[in-house]
């Protein structure tokens, strides 16, 4: 006898496939007809459940989902971007002559002179002005006791 590997054709092996089920759908038939004396509420009606227990499409549980989803992203999104952009505004408002500065583009200085709408920074030698909102944070001086 060799060791050479065995083949089998794909035929003979079984292959299983989900089949269609074989048992009616529980619940009335298709073909059967109401009762003599009974009546049988529409399947379309939108105030009503179907007799099956099915429910609606556009349901009071899509309108929470849908509620809850916005409210999420309000507490996700929306509210930390007001509550920083009125840091921010308010940080401009202060700022005030003498302030060391850092800009949006990394440039730090102290400011010269304000205006409405620009600010003028002192970096080294250099008089540089930027708009009021090009500054992104304000430094603080810190006492060598709170460094150590």
């Amino acid at each position: 006898m060799s060791n050479d590997p065995v083949l089998i054709p794909l035929t003979a092996i079984p292959i299983m496939l989900p089949q269609e089920p074989t048992a009616p759908a529980p619940g009335p038939a298709a073909g059967a007809s109401p009762a003599a004396g009974t009546t049988q509420a529409p399947t379309g009606d939108a105030g009503q459940g179907s007799a099956t227990g099915g429910q609606q499409p556009c349901g009071t549980e899509t309108f929470l989902m849908m509620g809850l989803f916005v409210a999420l992203m309000w507490l996700m999104v929306l509210r930390p971007e007001s509550k920083r952009r009125k840091e921010t505004q308010t940080m401009l408002s202060a700022l005030k002559q003498g302030d060391t500065v850092v800009t949006i583009g990394g440039m730090h200085g102290k400011v010269a002179t304000i205006a409405e709408k620009t600010v003028v920074l002192r970096i080294d030698s250099l008089m540089l002005t930027f708009d009021r909102s090009a500054i992104a944070r304000v430094l603080r001086d810190e006492t060598p006791a709170q460094k150590g």
